[in-house]
């Protein structure tokens, strides 16, 4: 039943995908996080009683047997094989000081308010299933000859989805490849947070709120953060494009004055999707064209060489007056991996306006603004693998 209770993140399906899914399909994993689909009346997003729901849903599939509860500690291998590659890590629990204590290091700023929201979540629900992906680039080809070893054997899970892409899984219950795995690992010193920045600051703060609460020494589950441990070189990392929406409409001709001020233009005849960095491709009605910086930024700051701030600095704040990402819904984000197609006819037929293009951060540059405690811009990175959800749950008592 694996392939049927696992499932995407609750977030990446449509409404109309959600729906069908939930009609279809009894023993996905988000009739847990969704424990009210099809009542009427329901109730308040984000509330305490929202949360015991999905407590108690989560409770009825371990009832039904749909999950299963292991007698012993484990960590567990995961591989993913999909158009994008093969992934291949470690999923365990992380201490919750390592995040706390800096050697877990961030990319990107997280909501007060998003952490609070979820923090509750996890303190009522009380387990955790969506492991955030972590990346190292110490030691990995003696960790990676390890894993190799273990996936030798025969997987726990070994199951295909309908989005073209096998999972397999492996138990490591065995007390000498544990110590060894941990010896292994206790040799990195930094982790990087590749995508699940709020997860992990909201399980470590619940962590640390539980941990002033209690008077045992004892180290229960929420003291660990549920994560994927993968090397740097595995990771795919795609951009986020630019769609911009403006209510009064472009000025075609003033626009491409005012970018040439900073850059090169030269109109395509085929779509632009940059294949190297201080590039851009813009689409407006009827039109691509290639983007190029006059000149190159002499930027001391290491964020302040990425394509994404560039094009803010130079383009979506001057000329569209978007400053705050977050907020602005003239402003959205189309990931990499997505057909631009719709997008060019959405342009043309007046729906939105422009769309910006980009190069991928690599993750070098990715790791360089974490170790500088730098942040990047919102949605500067789109990264695989995608984990599933209910695939492996940590229980946090």
């Amino acid at each position: 039943m694996a392939h049927l209770v696992a499932s995407r993140s609750y977030v990446s399906y449509t409404p109309m995908q959600l729906k069908r899914k939930l009609e279809e399909n009894p023993y996905t994993f988000i009739h847990i996080i969704n424990p009210e689909f099809g009542n009427k009346k329901k109730s308040k997003a984000n509330s305490a009683q929202r949360f015991e729901k999905v407590r108690k849903r989560y409770e009825d599939f371990i009832k039904n047997g749909f999950l299963v509860k292991n007698t012993q500690k484990a960590y567990y291998l995961y591989q993913q094989e999909s158009e994008l590659g093969i992934f291949k890590g470690l999923i365990c629990g992380i201490s919750i000081d390592d995040y706390l204590q800096g050697s877990i290091r961030i990319h990107e700023h997280t909501l007060t308010e998003r952490e609070e929201v979820f923090c509750n979540y996890l303190d009522i629900c009380n387990f955790n299933a969506e492991p955030v992906l972590l990346s190292y680039k110490e030691n990995t080809a003696e960790i990676q000859s390890q894993l190799a070893a273990l996936s030798s054997q025969r997987p726990l899970l070994d199951f295909s989805t309908t989005d073209g892409c096998r999972h397999r899984l492996w138990e490591i219950a065995d007390a000498h490849s544990q110590e060894s795995i941990a010896n292994t690992f206790a040799k990195i010193d930094t982790m990087y947070i590749a995508d699940g920045h709020h997860r992990t600051a909201s399980s470590a703060l619940l962590g640390k709120r539980r941990r002033a609460a209690r008077s045992t020494e004892e180290s229960p589950g929420s003291d660990f953060i549920l994560a994927m441990l993968m090397p740097a070189e595995q990771l795919v990392i795609k951009p986020f494009h630019r769609l911009i929406s403006l209510k009064e409409g472009l000025k075609e001709q003033e626009l491409l004055q005012k970018l040439s001020e900073d850059f090169i233009l030269e109109r395509s005849s085929t779509p632009v999707v940059p294949s190297a960095k201080r590039t851009w491709g813009m689409r407006i009605a009827g039109a691509w064209y290639a983007l190029r910086l006059r000149k190159m930024p002499q930027a001391a700051a290491i964020k302040e060489q990425l394509d994404a701030v560039i094009l803010t600095e130079k383009v979506l704040e001057p000329v569209f007056g978007i400053r705050d990402q977050k907020t602005d819904p003239r402003i959205n984000f189309i990931p990499g991996t997505e057909s631009l197609h719709p997008y060019e006819k959405a342009i043309d037929a007046g729906d939105h306006s422009a769309l910006f293009t980009l190069y991928r951060v690599d993750t070098e540059e990715l790791f360089a603004v974490a170790d500088a405690n730098e942040v990047m811009p919102p949605k500067s990175t789109w990264v695989a693998p995608k984990l599933r959800s209910g695939l492996v749950v940590m229980p946090l008592d």
